[in-house]
């Protein structure tokens, strides 16, 4: 396999030629092998070989054991130079499709559209600073034999937050509740763009937990052995920000989506319609299984949308 012609095994796949792309190769491989590339790029071929089966398998199988805590380096290049293709390509060009978008909508409409897709661009990138800020900055610190007494790579995987459930919402919104005389080209770019960002965020995410993560967890127990002190935290810790067309929901499922948008819990809302908590429990899975929206903010865009509330009676 090492002496295989580099571009034999690129072929014609777009998903390896974006992650070269992101791992920074130059072109104009030639009759190069694949060691050959490798090693001009410095990276191993066992993590090479892991990271296309990541951007490539519906289902990708990681090895960790054969790959080292040497590897974590390119690893960080990759994930730093996806962050930055996500600020100054990815959304830039859906940011400006979903405003365009929002011209053939009616105001009401083109206000709550833009609202929450903004909403969701700024939480992006509150969870890029504290993968730059926090994660990074940490792997950094034991690729120099320092350990953050503070953190762990155990915290780090819980503190992780999920971005792609507000993304999934407003790619239904886009797709099914969004009237049908606003239907332009542009909305079609915006539902394209989603599904490529999506599929882009689910490789990025396989690669943190896969690879990133655990070769950071090796090199945590590689220092732990070698007996080096944990050293005074130094990573600086981001604060968290926390024409209609006819309802598929019962009048009841209306009422519980109407105070889910007005920020009730389950109680609340539980002892206002004089129900049971179970009862305003299974509703909600009721809703999200009818509505494919998980997420508080894409019921409350739903809500607003179809006039079960008004924009001024609820913070958004």
């Amino acid at each position: 396999m090492t002496n295989w012609k580099f571009r034999r095994v690129i072929g014609n796949d777009l998903k390896i030629v974006s992650l070269m792309q992101l791992l920074g190769f130059k072109l104009g491989f030639g009759d190069m092998s694949l060691d050959e590339v490798c090693r001009q790029n410095g990276i191993s071929l066992e993590l090479l070989t892991t990271l296309c089966e990541i951007y490539t398998a519906d289902s990708p199988q990681v090895d960790i054991e054969a790959l080292k805590t040497s590897d974590i380096p390119v690893v960080m290049r990759f994930v730093r130079s996806t962050h930055k293709h996500y600020l100054e390509n990815s959304f830039v060009t859906l940011h400006d499709n979903v405003h365009r978008m929002a011209d053939f909508c009616s105001a009401e409409n083109a206000a709550i559209v833009n609202r929450f897709f903004d909403e969701y661009d700024a939480e992006m990138k509150r969870h890029i600073n504290f993968e730059d800020n926090v994660v990074l900055k940490y792997i950094d610190g034991l690729l120099r034999g320092e350990k953050d007494s503070l953190l762990s790579v155990g915290m780090i995987t819980e503190m992780h937050s999920n971005v792609e459930e507000k993304l999934e919402d407003f790619k239904n919104i886009v797709m099914n509740y969004l009237p049908a005389e606003s239907t332009s080209d542009a909305r079609y770019e915006v539902l394209i763009g989603i599904l490529n960002i999506e599929d882009a965020i689910k490789r990025h995410t396989a690669v943190e937990e896969k690879v990133l993560l655990p070769l950071a967890e090796k090199l945590e127990q590689e220092i732990a052995e070698d007996g080096l002190a944990p050293k005074t935290t130094s990573v600086e810790r981001p604060q968290t920000d926390e024409g209609r067309q006819e309802s598929i929901l019962s009048d009841r499922e209306k009422e519980i989506v109407t105070e889910v948008a007005k920020g009730l819990t389950n109680k609340e809302i539980a002892d206002k319609l004089c129900i049971s908590v179970f009862t305003v429990t299974t509703h909600r899975k009721n809703i999200t299984q009818k509505l494919g929206i998980k997420t508080i903010a894409g019921l409350t865009v739903y809500a607003l949308m179809n006039g079960f509330l008004r924009q001024e009676d609820i913070e958004l």
